[in-house]
């Protein structure tokens, strides 16, 4: 059990910042690789469909309080502000602006999601939020939930978790997954409505069925942190594997490494090394901290693969060039008890600074 607490800070359940660099980024899998919303890349032969954009840390070892720090109000607006280029009919500002005069709600989204990215016009998030409670009010569901997260970040508008929430609900009661993912994290959190774990598992779970990947990811956290807490164990360790294997298929890497982290230790699943091997490598393949920080421990141990003191150097040094805290002491330690000869650290060097490049150049060619 003290080996299993010592690993819980590995697991990226807890996120205690958020790197949101704009609402068109995503990457709850590689941060830096995507500007253009839903873009999917081929990365090692795997498939990435990019979900909300942001960067987390983790710091806690008990998760008990996994889910209600875990989205940020910036999260939110990454998650829900026009991130689908197929919620409006093709039209151009010629066109829209007279069908919107007239009350087409499709022309009055479109419109609004021009200001807010400042296509064709300058850029302003009042003309947006106008545009989208014009849509609203109409009952059009996409821009229900994109006007709730205009009020959740207060762009356009005076921030409102309160009128947020009203705005999610209308969406999520008409089926619209962000919407209902948007509903169970206000759950979470009490923004803008009474906490509520069962309400936020109830609203998580219809967008989840939906295969909206943040809101299995957040189920799996959610059932998880049940498991902690000591309420219906094995059930709960199972359901969280369940959401969490659903999000990882996906391609989604914090879910890859704590699907990893559940097949390392047999929580919800048959304990399995070579599988936790398998979700780990991907995600820290991909750059997630987290996996390259387990994936070193496995190497070190030698669990579901050789035992290598070398290769797990060059992952923890990976994830504590990512400013991982539990990485940077391992790599302390290894130079400070000279656990590898020169030849060994100069040949985990030279891997590290492989990678480094690799993946430098492959951020590159994805920005273009």
């Amino acid at each position: 059990m003290r080996h299993l607490l010592k690993r819980w800070k590995r697991l990226g359940c807890e996120p205690v910042h958020n790197n949101l660099r704009g609402h068109g980024e995503h990457g709850g899998a590689i941060t830096w690789v995507c500007n253009n919303p839903h873009q999917i890349v081929i990365i090692g032969g795997l498939t990435v469909t990019w979900c909300a954009g942001k960067k987390m840390y983790v710091r806690k070892i008990s998760l008990s309080r996994v889910i209600c720090a875990a989205f940020t109000v910036g999260c939110l607006l990454a998650a829900f502000l026009f991130a689908s280029v197929g919620r409006a009919e093709d039209f151009t500002l010629e066109t829209a602006r007279p069908a919107a005069e007239k009350g087409d709600a499709k022309a009055q989204y479109f419109l609004a999601k021009c200001y807010a990215r400042g296509n064709g016009v300058p850029q302003d998030y009042t003309q947006a939020a106008g545009f989208l409670r014009k849509a609203a009010e109409q009952g059009f569901a996409y821009a229900q939930t994109d006007l709730a997260a205009l009020y959740t970040k207060g762009q356009g508008v005076k921030t409102d978790l309160t009128e947020a929430f009203k705005w999610y609900r209308k969406a999520a009661e008409q089926g619209d997954s962000l919407a209902q993912y948007g509903v169970g994290i206000a759950y979470c959190n009490g923004r803008g409505v009474a906490n509520s774990t069962n309400e936020a598992k109830k609203w998580l779970l219809k967008a989840a069925e939906q295969n909206q990947v943040e809101a299995q990811n957040t189920l799996g956290q959610l059932f998880f942190q049940g498991a902690e807490a000591g309420t219906n164990r094995i059930g709960d360790f199972a359901e969280s594997a369940k959401w969490l294997r659903k999000a990882a298929e996906q391609g989604y890497m914090e879910s890859m490494n704590n699907l990893g982290f559940l097949c390392e230790h047999g929580l919800g699943v048959k304990l399995d090394y070579t599988e936790a091997v398998k979700w780990y490598r991907i995600a820290a393949e991909n750059g997630n901290a987290k996996a390259q920080g387990n994936l070193a421990t496995l190497y070190e141990e030698g669990n579901g693969v050789p035992h290598d003191f070398v290769q797990a150097y060059v992952w923890f040094k990976l994830s504590a060039r990512q400013g991982d805290a539990v990485g940077r002491r391992y790599v302390e330690d290894y130079l400070a008890h000279e656990r590898l000869t020169p030849e060994e650290l100069e040949k985990a060097d030279k891997q590290v600074a492989e990678f480094i490049a690799t993946h430098t150049k492959q951020k590159l060619q994805l920005a273009k």
